[in-house]
C-alpha cells in the first residue's frame, strides 16, 4: 500500500501520535458486558492459537491503561503446563527481557508502575502474546511509541512467535509500517484472527477461528 507518507517525518510522528491519542481514549472508554464478552472472546482465540502451535514458553504482559486482561490465560496456560514469563524494561532503546511468573512468585513495580517477577530467572519465550493500541490487517500493530517489542522481535537470535491482541474497533487501514516496525504473526480480536502470510505480507482472516 502507498503511503502518504514519506519516510519518519515529523507528519508521520504527529500522525501517529494522533491516532495513538483516539484509540486509547476509545479503549479506556469500552466497558462493561460488551468488553467482558469480547475479552473472553479474544482469550478463547488466543488459547487456541497457543495449542495448536504447541506453544511451550509463552511471554503475556501485566494489563495496562485498558488493555485486555491476560491474566486469566497465563494462570490456565501455566496450570496447564506451560510456562508464562513477564517483561521487564531493561533499559531506554533495549530489548526487553523476561522473568519466570509463577502463582507464588513475588512481584515488584517496575516502568510507569507495571508489576514483574522481582526474583525469578530470565526465560527466553517462542511466543509473545503483546497488547496492541492499533493494528491494521497486515498485521502491523501501533503500540506506545517506545519501540520496545520492536526491538525484541528484531533481536531475537530465533524469533519468537507474536501474537498481537486487542478489539476491532481498534482497527485501521495502515499504521504506515516504517522499517522498523516488525509485523505479529497473528493478530487476535473478538471478531477474527488475521494470520499474515509469508508470501505477500498480507494478512489471511479467520473469522471462524475460536
Amino acid at each position: 500500500m502507498k503511503s502518504e507518507f514519506s519516510g519518519q517525518d515529523a507528519e508521520l510522528i504527529a500522525w501517529r501520535k494522533q491516532k495513538r491519542s483516539e484509540l486509547l481514549e476509545w479503549r479506556a472508554s469500552f466497558s462493561g458486558e460488551d468488553r467482558l464478552r469480547a475479552s473472553e472472546m479474544v482469550l478463547d482465540r488466543v488459547y487456541s492459537l497457543l495449542r495448536s502451535n504447541r506453544v511451550r514458553v509463552a511471554g503475556f504482559y501485566w494489563p495496562f491503561r485498558g488493555e485486555i486482561d491476560v491474566l486469566p490465560l497465563m494462570r490456565r496456560f501455566v496450570a496447564e503446563g506451560g510456562v508464562g514469563v513477564l517483561p521487564i524494561v531493561v533499559g531506554r532503546g533495549q530489548p526487553l527481557s523476561f522473568r519466570l511468573w509463577e502463582p507464588e512468585v513475588r512481584m515488584a513495580a517496575g516502568v510507569f508502575g507495571i508489576p514483574y517477577p522481582a526474583e525469578s530467572r530470565v526465560v527466553v519465550p517462542d511466543t509473545l502474546v503483546v497488547p496492541v493500541v492499533g493494528y491494521d490487517d497486515r498485521c502491523y500493530r501501533l503500540g506506545y511509541g517506545g519501540g520496545y517489542y520492536d526491538r525484541t522481535l528484531g533481536a531475537a537470535e530465533a524469533k519468537p512467535l507474536s501474537i498481537g491482541i486487542g478489539f476491532a474497533s481498534l482497527r485501521l487501514e495502515t499504521i504506515v509500517p516504517q522499517q522498523y516496525d516488525v509485523p505479529m504473526d497473528y493478530i487476535v480480536t473478538e471478531a477474527e484472527t488475521i494470520r499474515r502470510s509469508a508470501e505477500d505480507g498480507a494478512g489471511v482472516s479467520s473469522a471462524g477461528v475460536s
